[in-house]
């Protein structure tokens, strides 16, 4: 276990809970069309980035090869916790749970596996 990306990842786990936490507020406008899309959009690079944190944390060795087993797991395992923020969600007072968010979440996910994964078949890319 990688422990400085566990760290990371931990704590990108929680401020993504914490950011759940907070009753509805408005930075472009309640309701504008640029406010959803400011705030729909930042599902995925926020799921990538815990995607791509977590795959880090679950190395044991640097160079080690990439494990479908483990790549799954932690597939699996954020798309169960986009789920269950959607859900937290749903009991915060002026947010709502959406399968379009956590659809946005699995393509950020998805996202963070692919980069991870370049960036390991690349000849020495991500251990440098």
């Amino acid at each position: 276990m990688n422990y400085k990306y566990t760290t990371f990842a931990v704590l990108s786990t929680l401020l993504i809970i914490y950011l759940s936490s907070l009753p509805e507020y408005s930075i472009l406008g309640r309701d504008s069309v640029a406010e959803q899309i400011v705030s729909n959009a930042v599902h995925i690079p926020a799921y990538a980035v815990l995607s791509f944190l977590w795959l880090r944390s679950f190395e044991i060795r640097e160079g080690q090869q990439i494990d479908k087993r483990r790549n799954g797991f932690v597939f699996i395992a954020l798309v169960f916790f986009a789920i269950s923020d959607e859900i937290h969600q749903s009991f915060v007072p002026g947010r709502i749970a959406s399968m379009f968010d956590v659809g946005l979440d699995v393509l950020g996910i998805g996202m963070g596996l692919a980069v991870y994964k370049i960036l390991r078949l690349n000849a020495g890319g991500i251990n440098r």
